[in-house]
């Protein structure tokens, strides 16, 4: 499959699970099997997909630094950090809170690497569309853990 195909599906895909775990409260369960409560799971997966950007501004600053607006290596290993002591150590509302910030966060950092030339306009919608589908959807998940 053509990778400009390919990718805008694998990043879509890559929303669901934020979404199922916003609706699984209003289905009525609260845990899935032996994965752990909604909130938990998306915590979990929130956190690996906050590693895996990163770990695509590496490959960015690794191939590009000398067009890079930022020092993409500093910037994704504090966001990394602070997403992973908020997994391990913080309420998991808190948690979710600080997920929305790293997607926040790193959508402005691939703002910055837009204008530099760095990624295409296409990119850019589609990782704009995704992450307001993963922040909505945490969103409504902190509102669900705090009832």
């Amino acid at each position: 499959m053509e990778s400009r195909k390919l990718y805008p599906l694998l990043t879509y895909a890559g929303v669901l699970p934020f979404v199922g775990c916003a609706l699984m409260p209003f289905v009525g369960l609260q845990e899935l099997w032996n994965l752990g409560s909604f909130d938990y799971i998306a915590a979990a997966y929130g956190l690996a997909i906050v590693c895996f950007l990163c770990g695509a501004h590496w490959g960015t600053y690794l191939y590009r630094s000398g067009a890079a607006p930022d020092n993409l290596f500093i910037t994704s290993n504090v966001i990394v950090v602070a997403a992973w002591f908020a997994f391990l150590m913080a309420a998991q509302a808190i948690t979710l809170f600080v997920l929305i910030l790293s997607f926040l966060c790193l959508l402005v950092i691939d703002y910055r690497l837009l204008k530099a030339g760095l990624l295409t306009d296409f990119y850019f919608r589609m990782r704009t569309n995704a992450t307001i589908i993963a922040v909505v959807a945490l969103a409504i998940i902190i509102v669900m853990v705090r009832e």
